[in-house]
């Protein structure tokens, strides 16, 4: 056997040097890319989807807190019939985990990331409890209900009647409680109370920076190809841990794409770029309808007593007619026009009698 079939026996590639420090140099570039990726923030789980695609979830994203598996993937989508058993009490710890203390890294919200834990922010009350919702209220209802501010993530909790709002930001938050409690809060026509939360939503400052140039929990397609449809959408975002698709509509050929919260359609925005499918689409945010400010509520302006046109009835004085004729000195007593009295409490009437 030759020399040279003896190396392709071994597998070996032969490449001219200048490839082969192309390749090294790429290689290079790739290593200090990712370092700088994890450093800046970014999860190990999100960096995997931007160069394998999508790689299947590991089994700890889909399951619960009671043990269930991925097959329970489908109460992520608003609209789905298996939506209602999450409502009726199934699965409605599925996104306890998110909501943490102050001091968490959230880690099973952005995976292990070597990014630093603390917050911009941390002390923040943004977090808003929302109690005494109606049966099979949703996450579209509560999008619907809130303003004031962008919101960072919206968990329902569907076995308690109550929902976690939190803001992006503080003063938000307090204007919002302060609304409430002045003209109250309604969701899917029911009166609920707004107050804060016992447990603070965590905001990582990865998150935050995204959010400062532009992030918001909503999501838009522009130039959106003909074959992608809602149910291609769902379908590629389902596997997403936690995330919430609370609608999906067209228009202009656009795609406009509203999710639960902001750090999952950050992720959301990352799988879909790095799929095929949306090769040439332009993937970015829109703004989020819960920065509008409420409606002012309208003044009722003051009933005035309408004038009447009638003229003015005088109404008669019955006393009119009796005055008094003047005082007698005499014994027999005093006159009053028709009527004498007596001094000895005698009474008698005269002919000249009054006709009323």
């Amino acid at each position: 056997m030759d020399q040279n079939t003896e190396l392709f026996s071994r597998d070996l590639v032969t490449i001219s040097k200048s490839e082969y420090q192309s390749l090294l140099q790429a290689s290079n570039h790739l290593n200090k890319l990712k370092e700088s990726l994890l450093n800046g923030g970014l999860s190990q789980e999100t960096l995997n989807i931007l160069i394998y695609d999508t790689p299947p979830c590991p089994p700890s994203a889909h399951k619960n807190v009671k043990g269930r598996s991925a097959a329970n993937r489908a109460p992520r989508n608003e609209n789905s019939a298996s939506h209602n058993e999450r409502l009726n009490g199934k699965g409605a710890d599925e996104e306890e985990d998110v909501m943490t203390d102050s001091h968490s890294d959230e880690k099973d919200d952005y995976g292990e990331s070597s990014g630093s834990t603390e917050s911009f922010g941390q002390n923040d009350q943004r977090t808003v409890l929302i109690r005494g919702l109606p049966d099979r209220a949703t996450h579209k209802d509560i999008a619907q209900a809130v303003r004031g501010g962008p919101l960072l993530h919206i968990y329902l909790r569907a076995r308690e009647h109550s929902a976690s709002v939190s803001f992006v930001d503080e003063a938000p938050a307090q204007e919002f409680l302060q609304h409430t409690k002045a003209h109250g809060l309604y969701v899917a026509g029911k009166r609920v109370e707004a107050l804060w939360n016992d447990r603070q939503f965590y905001l990582p400052p990865y998150v935050r920076a995204k959010i400062n140039n532009g992030a918001t929990r909503n999501l838009a397609i522009y130039n959106v190809h003909p074959h992608i449809t809602e149910a291609v959408i769902r379908e590629d975002l389902e596997h997403i841990h936690n995330l919430i698709v609370i609608s999906v509509k067209f228009k202009r050929g656009n795609a406009f794409i509203s999710t639960n919260s902001v750090h999952n359609a950050l992720f959301a925005r990352s799988c879909m770029m790095s799929r095929f499918k949306y090769k040439g689409m332009r993937i970015s945010f829109y703004p989020d309808e819960c920065r509008e400010q409420f409606a002012k509520m309208p003044v009722a302006p003051k009933k005035e007593l309408p004038v009447s046109s009638r003229n003015p009835i005088s109404v008669p004085n019955r006393f009119h007619l009796l005055f008094l004729d003047g005082a007698e000195d005499d014994e027999s007593g005093d006159h009053h026009d028709g009527v004498s009295i007596n001094m000895n409490d005698n009474i008698c009437w005269t002919d000249n009698s009054v006709s009323a």
